[in-house]
């Protein structure tokens, strides 16, 4: 049984410090290769700590893998389900609200891609009840905005191209500070940039919604021609 810490101003960060120092050394090093001890030591806490909350090594890195990004995105296209306007904006103002954090993103990123080249299961657990539930939510949303039936390819890509927006500011960090660095490197760049994503957003929808117009309005034109062309002659037939 492990013993309840001391409730001293000390250990009322302890919590915070492990997933701090586990953060570091998981995305340097990766799960296997990073002790309990390491992460303990990093954190200038007693092993002990750990198993009391998080449980194991595993338990600890689930949630600096968790937790470093803020918890699951949400995002709810209203009581109907239509709202496309309540929908881009939780989901894109949702996911660039981890770049609110400065550098201790890039540790973030850097575990999640380490994650995906040496997983350990949360990667693909990730995938399947979070992302692609996710997915399929903004492709319900936007089958509604452009008018489409039923999901198909370009709905699929027009979701695709929305969630791009805000990924781009993760995975070009680097070049983002050396073109034009004010675009997220404080908390007023990132709140215009959020703003002109989500106006983003909404003129891609605006476009394939008008492109499906368009190629519907072309589509019964060349069907009324063809009919045209097809009708019987009533003069031809009387000769």
């Amino acid at each position: 049984m492990v013993a309840t810490p001391p409730s001293t101003p000390d250990a009322a960060d302890s919590r915070a410090r492990l997933l701090d120092a586990a953060l570091r050394l998981f995305a340097e090093q990766g799960f296997a290769k990073t002790s309990i001890r390491q992460i303990a030591e990093a954190a200038s806490v007693n092993t002990a700590l750990i198993s009391y909350y998080f449980g194991d090594k595993k338990g600890l890195y689930t949630a600096a893998y968790n937790e470093s990004f803020g918890g699951p995105l949400q995002a709810s296209a209203g009581p109907d389900g239509q709202s496309l306007d309540l929908f881009l904006e939780q989901f894109i103002t949702g996911f660039m609200q981890p770049l609110h954090q400065g550098s201790r993103i890039e540790l973030s990123m850097r575990l999640h891609f380490r994650e995906m080249l040496d997983p350990t299961g949360l990667w693909q657990q990730e995938l399947e009840c979070e992302i692609k539930p996710m997915h399929a939510a903004m492709v319900q949303v936007l089958c509604t905005a452009v008018g489409a039936a039923e999901p198909d390819e370009d709905v699929h890509r027009l979701a695709l191209s929305i969630g791009a927006l805000p990924m781009q500011y993760y995975a070009h960090r680097d070049l983002i500070q050396q073109v034009c660095p004010s675009l997220a490197d404080s908390p007023e760049g990132l709140t215009a940039t959020t703003r002109r994503l989500i106006d983003m957003a909404h003129h891609l929808v605006a476009g394939e919604a008008q492109r499906r117009r368009t190629a519907a309005m072309a589509a019964t034109s060349s069907n009324r021609r063809a009919s045209t062309r097809r009708a019987p002659n009533p003069e031809g037939d009387s000769l």
